[in-house]
């Protein structure tokens, strides 16, 4: 019995340290905020951009950003000192074909872009992050994503019509009366 429970004192801190590896990506950011498991989820498979670029008050700065059209967001982070996310950002141009979405995301704000469905090619977008007048214009090239698998030919399964007896038809509902409901409620006649 005491040679399990030696086992068990010396194999439990190697488990714990095995779960405790640090994690790379995302999730491995150093935040004073808390960031949730569903601002992580949905980053498309190619996704490559400056993190973080120097921005300058009152003057726009150019990212580039590169992103596989595969249905997940490209993000760029962008933070005030500290780091501290920005209060809003204002979508001063809009892509031409895709969607941007500016959020906070631990303690930075985050700009993702998502491209149309079937897009590939050249676009752009600008957002003005406030307090302040710092914007960030973001050049996207969209790699087109892996081809959609189309389903399989289905060969319709064709069986002959049901046997038809000669006898009339029978119909399944309900009998309908004709005489009107009566109440159950004792009535009182009037003197």
């Amino acid at each position: 019995m005491r040679l399990h429970a030696a086992w068990a004192a010396l194999a439990l801190p190697a488990l714990l340290a095995a779960c405790a590896q640090p994690q790379s990506g995302p999730a491995a950011l150093q935040s004073k905020r808390p960031i949730f498991a569903a601002d992580l989820q949905g980053a498309a498979q190619l996704c490559t951009v400056q993190d973080e670029p120097k921005l300058v008050d009152a003057q726009q700065t150019d990212v580039p950003m590169t992103v596989r059209n595969d249905g997940g967001w490209c993000a760029v982070r962008v933070s005030r000192p500290g780091p501290e996310p920005f209060d809003a950002g204002l979508l001063t141009s809009r892509p031409s074909r895709g969607r941007v979405h500016v959020h906070s995301v631990g303690d930075w704000t985050r700009i993702d872009y998502t491209p149309d469905p079937g897009f590939s090619g050249a676009d752009s977008f600008v957002v003005r992050l406030l307090p302040g007048s710092t914007s960030v214009k973001v050049n996207v090239t969209v790699e087109p994503g892996a081809a959609a698998a189309t389903p399989a030919a289905v060969t319709p399964r064709v069986t002959a019509p049901p046997a038809t007896s000669t006898a009339p038809a029978r119909s399944t509902a309900p009998a309908r009366s004709t005489t009107p409901a009566r109440s159950t409620t004792p009535t009182r006649r009037a003197r």
